[in-house]
């Protein structure tokens, strides 16, 4: 673990979810658990961004631990701010672009999974799958689930693209060359691959501004913790980033500090250190 000079906590601590936070079961350690609470005491906004949708922390994190944490959700598309933290933003896409993107994509890859999330709990969907495994993988029941047809006229915010044999990448090539500045299409390779598809407006940085300006919190004085792809805008940007161990080599290299794996509690290792420059800060 490389944590040298650090020498005080930063202001706001920004982590992703899925292979840095929780660990390779998707499930949140005790001892990352006890970190982010530690944090939360201290009046540390803590803010969780992730591609995922806000429908899953209920199954990964305690109540009133989600309670205490402010949101980024689905890449930026979502954001909630919880106190000491506050406002909701929301980056919508149009009906017609999200159209022109799906037919681009299935044209690409028939058997392409397609799922447009609107609200970060209903979502539309070109696949079906029982109650166990819907639950289980998306953390939904059928109800939450909608013909792609209705989710088009429901103010989609994010378009996720996938499926066994798909190449994300070459499809990613594709569609920011056919749409250019109107979309951000940003690839997640670790676990299932899955192409990320948002309004531009919509980033993990852009939606940590949006939460920390109107607290005078700078993204220099924010600690940041990534593995994959999509963390790598909000890690070059914030002041301080830590990679965990498992993370992709892109990711690596645009950090400063690097510590143990997701599976090691690598997060808490590095809050815990920064916990201790609190307790020994002279009065």
């Amino acid at each position: 673990m490389k944590l040298s000079n650090l020498n005080h906590f930063p202001s706001a601590i920004a982590i992703d979810l899925d292979g840095t936070l929780l660990d390779s079961q998707a499930r949140l350690s005790p001892r990352n658990q006890c970190a982010l609470e530690q944090c939360l005491t201290q009046d540390i906004p803590v803010i969780i961004a992730t591609s995922r949708p806000v429908r899953t922390f209920n199954r990964v994190f305690p109540k009133d631990l989600a309670a205490g944490c402010s949101l980024a959700v689905m890449n930026g598309a979502i954001v909630t701010g919880n106190p000491p933290l506050s406002g909701y933003f929301k980056e919508t896409m149009p009906k017609e672009i999200v159209q022109s993107i799906i037919d681009l994509a299935s044209e690409f890859a028939p058997d392409i999974r397609v799922t447009i999330e609107l609200d970060g709990y209903e979502f539309g969907a070109n696949w079906t799958a029982d109650p166990i495994t819907l639950w289980e993988r998306n953390s939904a029941t059928p109800d939450m689930v909608l013909p792609i047809g209705e989710a088009l006229l429901r103010q989609p915010c994010k378009i996720a693209l996938g499926g066994p044999g798909t190449d994300i990448l070459k499809l990613a090539e594709k569609l920011i060359n056919t749409f250019s500045n109107v979309i951000s299409a940003i690839p997640g390779l670790l676990g299932n691959p899955i192409l990320n598809i948002t309004n531009p407006h919509a980033s993990k940085p852009y939606a940590l501004r949006k939460l920390l300006t109107p607290r005078g919190i700078s993204l220099d004085d924010v600690i940041a913790f990534g593995d994959d792809i999509p963390d790598v805008g909000m890690l070059k940007e914030c002041g301080i980033s830590v990679a965990v161990a498992n993370a992709l080599p892109e990711v690596k290299s645009v950090c400063t500090y690097y510590t143990t794996s997701n599976d090691e509690d690598g997060v808490a290792l590095v809050l815990e250190e920064m916990l201790r420059t609190i307790e020994i800060q002279p009065e």
